[in-house]
């Protein structure tokens, strides 16, 4: 059994019975947990590797900051960031310091994990709940539009059953709630879960 797959099964093992324990005796608690600096007025902001970026895209959809990248200067500049969470599949990066302060949260997924599955992991383990969609693309925040003012954009089709409509403030990109979006809103409200 490849050393990911292994201590990805030790993890949840684990989890599922921290979690139990936690839910049977109620006075288990977490003095000042890292993302305790977390909350609806100050979400983290996601700086994902390479090998991540299809699950910047989905924290994007669920309403997070994400940056796919692997610049270690973007890091060194997010790192100071105490609502910064570095997302990687590298194990090595986890014997690194965190920047000039150690401010930045390092949370690392298992590869062996579908997307999906990474999803689950970062937003079950700190506690996040799903927000306004932002562009999947750049992670722009989506702004209403008016049907009128971007009928030339929408598909015909389209045009004759949607009246609601959206755009990227940063790439412009049009977007409507239509199966697509439906279908990744189901999927980010089961990452978050009950």
């Amino acid at each position: 059994m490849p050393l990911a797959v292994g201590l990805a099964r030790v993890y949840e093992f684990t989890r599922v019975r921290v979690k139990r324990r936690v839910d049977v005796t109620g006075s288990c608690s977490v003095v000042n947990p890292p993302w305790a600096r977390f909350s609806a007025a100050k979400p983290p902001r996601f700086l994902c590797d390479a090998s991540l970026g299809g699950l910047a895209r989905w924290l994007r959809a669920a309403g997070y900051e994400a940056l796919d990248t692997t610049e270690s200067l973007a890091w060194g500049a997010a790192a100071s960031d105490p609502l910064a969470v570095r997302l990687t599949t590298d194990s090595a990066l986890l014997d690194q310091p965190l920047g000039r302060d150690g401010a930045g949260l390092l949370l690392w997924l298992p590869s062996t994990l579908t997307m999906r599955e990474q999803l689950a992991m970062v937003m079950r383990d700190l506690g996040l709940r799903p927000r306004e969609a932002r562009c999947m693309a750049c992670g722009g925040a989506l702004r209403r539009a008016r049907k009128e003012d971007v009928r030339p954009r929408i598909p015909p089709r389209t045009a004759r059953w949607k009246d609601e409509y959206f755009l990227c403030a940063a790439c412009d990109r049009l977007f409507w709630q239509g199966t697509h979006w439906e279908r990744i809103a189901g999927a980010v409200a089961a990452a978050a879960g009950p």
